[in-house]
């Protein structure tokens, strides 16, 4: 291993591991935070799951700062954390709090985002918000068409191969990145990646493809190119009442025939996710009156308005032939505020076990049939509130036990996600639709992945951070013999 010493990242010593090779020196610039003296609760307290324990926070706002933060951490055996805006939803966005650890801080890498209006990509650093470069892009007609109820940082979102509501239309983050410059865990903390802005590139293999998705595993990424798309002209939101859920992609795909390339987002919300979210303190007015049916839809089309034109036309056919009750225009900034607080109103509501899954498109509404029956059979007490991108083959089957309901044991929310898990594989699927690898699902990975692609995950980890310093502890990529 090049004579490094051997990982210490017992926590007791970090800081003072830290200090005796002087990062004082630069904590100006490296911006250092420690317990006692600042407040490290945003860096501790994730969107979701158990809070966790930092020991240190460093925060660099360079490169070569960065690469003297990785090459003292790597020397001192220190395991680092990076950490974009603290939105991840699969526990491996901070430090486990039986095990604390210094986070790699990325909110002062934010420089302005470089736009190229031409060539219609920007280079934008890791800890920049979505919001930023989105504010930035619009001043040249253009933005990343990934909608997400968070802000995530650029990195966070590279890092976890972000999803949202308009896949449908424009892919997931994968789709979006043209290239990253990255850090690596060795003890020259070397640089690798490319930030080229050209959209076809057939030199092989894509280094910077190996981090889509790695969680901060493979390198701390410290750069992004990233291809932007002409912002929509004109935008067209509705409500729609579902009173067959099971015939909801036969209505996406009739609205898609009759206007190709249109529909932008197709998000199924499930009667008792809508009633929990109406119910919400704060809630915004129920689409639909007074009623609410077995399922909403809602439903956006975006691009010229002369496209448009004639929405409720299309609406009126797909009634005419049963696929939908009724239909309600809402302007956009009100029908996706109800969208995007499903999530939190569920949490409001009771316990939460998510689940973050995929299958192909036609298989969708069959999976949401198989889960319903294995929670009512598992847990009667609970509630299936299944939501999400249905128009891209995704569901948040999240299982609710409400407040004056007996929460679920360990055993009982393992055998959920078991059942889940079982019909999420028989439907061809994935587990991790859009929140990534974490140790919420280490274990899946490690019992589901073929022993050659474990292999080739340990290879790469073994060239660029041979110490496993780097990433949750947790993760299945650190778990890895």
């Amino acid at each position: 291993m090049g004579g490094l010493p051997e990982p210490r990242p017992h926590s007791r010593c970090v800081r003072h591991i830290l200090n005796q090779t002087h990062l004082e020196r630069f904590t100006g610039a490296a911006r250092l935070l420690v317990p006692g003296a600042d407040d490290l609760s945003r860096f501790e307290v994730p969107a979701r799951g158990a809070p966790g324990r930092a020991v240190l926070v460093v925060q660099p706002a360079s490169l070569d700062e960065m690469r003297e933060v990785v090459r003292r951490a790597v020397a001192a055996g220190v395991r680092l954390l990076p950490q974009g805006a603290n939105t991840g939803l699969v526990g491996a966005s901070v430090p486990p709090a039986d095990d604390p650890g210094v986070v790699l801080s990325l909110d002062r890498l934010a420089t302005p985002p470089d736009v190229d209006p031409v060539g219609a990509t920007a280079v934008v650093a890791a800890g920049t918000r979505l919001s930023v470069l989105n504010a930035a892009a619009a001043e040249h007609g253009l933005h990343l068409p990934v909608d997400l109820a968070a802000d995530p940082s650029l990195g966070g979102m590279v890092a976890t191969n972000t999803g949202g509501s308009r896949v449908l239309r424009y892919g997931p983050m994968r789709h979006h990145v043209l290239g990253a410059e990255l850090v690596a865990a060795n003890a020259a903390a070397t640089v690798f990646g490319h930030l080229v802005a050209v959209r076809k590139d057939s030199r092989g293999v894509d280094p910077v493809q190996l981090a889509v998705g790695s969680g901060g595993t493979l390198g701390v990424i410290t750069r992004v190119t990233v291809a932007l798309t002409p912002l929509p002209a004109a935008t067209d939101t509705w409500w729609l009442a579902l009173d067959r859920p099971e015939r909801a992609i036969e209505l996406l795909r009739m609205l898609e025939r009759r206007r190709p390339a249109a529909v932008s987002a197709f998000e199924l919300v499930a009667r008792s996710a809508l009633t929990h979210t109406l119910a919400a303190p704060g809630a915004p007015a129920n689409p639909f009156g007074t009623e609410l049916p077995a399922a909403g839809v809602l439903a956006e089309w975006s691009g010229d308005p002369a496209a448009l034109a004639g929405v409720e036309h299309d609406l009126a056919a797909a009634a005419a032939a049963g696929l939908l009750a009724d239909a309600r225009q809402v302007p956009p900034v009100e029908a996706w505020a109800l969208r995007h607080r499903v999530t939190e109103a569920l949490r409001h509501a009771g316990t939460v076990l998510g689940h973050d899954v995929s299958v192909p498109v036609g298989a969708l509404m069959a999976l949401r049939d198989d889960v319903a029956a294995a929670v009512a059979a598992l847990a009667p007490h609970a509630e299936l509130c299944g939501f999400g991108h249905a128009g891209d083959g995704g569901l948040h089957l999240n299982v609710l036990f409400p407040h004056d309901a007996a929460g679920p044991s360990p055993g009982l929310a393992a055998d959920i996600r078991a059942a889940v898990d079982t019909a999420v594989a028989r439907h061809g699927g994935s587990y991790s639709a859009e929140h990534a690898l974490g140790p919420v699902n280490a274990a899946r990975w490690l019992a589901s992945t073929a022993p050659v692609e474990r292999a080739l995950i340990a290879a790469l980890k073994a060239v660029l951070d041979p110490h496993r310093l780097l990433g949750h502890p947790a993760h299945p990529y650190n778990q890895l013999p």
